[in-house]
C-alpha cells in the first residue's frame, strides 16, 4: 500500500510535470507561509487504530481565494472545523492522528485522485480522469460548486492546475495514511481506521448526533461498529448508520476487513459543539470531546493485546 499514491500518475502525466514551465496558481499561492499539507501527532503503530481528519483544514491560499467568485465564510461552509481538536484527547491514548491542513473545497482527498468534472477545466483532458455521479456533480477531488451548489471559480481551469493539487496535496495525505495504516498492521495483525468529519443536521435522518458509516458492513466488522455506536448510545448520544453518510472514498479504498484492514467514518453533528454562523466553539465542545475520547478508549480496551497477524477480528 505504500506505492499506492505514486501509482496513480501515469508516464505521460510525469511528463508533463517534467516539462511544466511557468506558474500555476499552486506555485504562487503563499506556499512559504502556507503550513505542510499533512500534519501526523504522536507515533505510528503505537497500536492498531489509526485517528484522521481529512476535511479540518483552514489554510486558504491567497491566489485561491482570490480566483474564487465566492466569500472566504461560503468557501468554509463544507470544513469541519476544528474536528481534529476535538480528537486530541483520543489521540492522547496513543493512537496517531493525522490530518490534512488544506481544505476540502480546494482539494478533497475523500475523492479518488481523478474523480474530476472536465466541465470545470479548459484544453484536453486525459484519458485516465474517471469522474463518479457526485464528481459530475461538481463534488469531485477538486470540487467545482460548493455550498447550495454555488460555482466556486469565476473561470475554467487548466488541467495542470487540477493535477498539480493531487500531486502536492492529495497525494502527500494518503501516502502518509497509507504507511500509517500499513504500519499499524504490521505490528499488531490488523488496524482500525476512524476517519473523523463532522455534519450539519440531518431532518431527513432524524437529525442524529453521530452517523457511523461503515459502507454498509462492508468496510468495518460489525463487532466494532456496534461497540462505537453502544458507547455512544450509551453516553446519551442519538446515533444513525449509513444514513446520510455511508463513507467516501477513504472508508471505502482502506477499509478491507477480508486482509484485517477496518475503516470506519465518524460525522459529529456541528451544532453540539460549535456556532455554526460565526465558525466559533460552544460549551458543548468539551462534552463532545471527552464523548469521543471514552468512545476510543472502548474500542482500544475491546483489542486483544496480543493478536496473531493471521487471525481476524470477530
Amino acid at each position: 500500500m505504500k506505492k499506492f499514491a505514486t501509482s496513480l500518475f501515469p508516464p505521460s502525466l510525469m511528463r508533463l510535470f517534467q516539462a511544466q514551465s511557468g506558474t500555476t496558481e499552486h506555485e504562487h499561492s503563499g506556499r512559504q507561509a502556507s503550513p505542510a499539507p499533512v500534519l501526523v501527532s504522536g507515533t505510528p503503530a503505537t497500536g492498531p487504530l489509526v485517528l484522521a481528519s481529512p476535511h479540518s483544514g483552514h489554510f486558504y491560499p491567497e491566489a485561491f481565494v482570490s480566483a474564487a467568485r465566492q466569500p472566504l465564510d461560503i468557501l468554509r461552509s463544507g470544513e469541519d472545523s476544528f474536528v481534529e481538536q476535538l480528537a486530541l484527547g483520543a489521540q492522547a491514548l496513543g493512537p496517531p492522528l493525522i490530518q490534512a491542513t488544506f481544505p476540502r473545497v480546494f482539494c478533497d482527498v475523500n475523492r479518488a485522485a481523478w474523480d474530476l468534472d472536465s466541465r470545470m477545466f479548459h484544453g484536453s483532458i486525459p484519458s485516465f480522469v474517471a469522474p463518479s455521479e457526485r464528481g459530475l456533480a461538481g463534488l469531485g477531488s477538486i470540487p467545482r460548486i460548493v455550498a447550495d451548489r454555488r460555482p466556486i471559480y469565476r473561470q475554467r481551469l487548466p488541467f495542470m492546475e487540477a493535477a498539480l493539487r493531487i500531486r502536492h496535496y492529495w497525494m502527500p495525505y494518503h501516502a502518509a495514511l497509507a504507511n500509517l495504516l500499513e504500519q499499524a498492521r504490521n505490528r499488531h495483525g490488523f488496524c482500525l481506521l476512524l476517519d473523523l468529519h463532522s455534519m450539519p443536521a440531518a431532518p431527513q435522518a432524524g437529525s442524529p448526533d453521530f452517523v457511523l458509516g461503515d459502507r454498509y458492513g462492508t468496510s468495518c466488522t460489525p463487532h466494532l461498529t456496534n461497540l462505537a455506536e453502544q458507547t455512544l448510545q450509551g453516553l446519551g448520544f442519538k446515533t444513525a448508520r449509513n444514513h446520510p453518510y455511508a463513507g467516501g472514498y477513504i472508508t471505502r479504498h482502506y477499509g478491507r476487513p477480508e486482509i484485517n484492514m477496518h475503516a470506519l467514518q465518524i460525522e459529529m453533528r456541528r451544532d453540539l459543539y460549535m456556532d455554526e454562523s460565526t465558525r466559533t466553539k460552544h460549551a458543548g465542545f468539551a462534552s463532545l470531546a471527552d464523548a469521543l475520547t471514552i468512545m476510543v478508549e472502548q474500542v482500544l480496551a475491546h483489542f486483544p493485546s496480543h493478536k496473531s497477524k493471521t487471525q481476524s477480528i470477530g
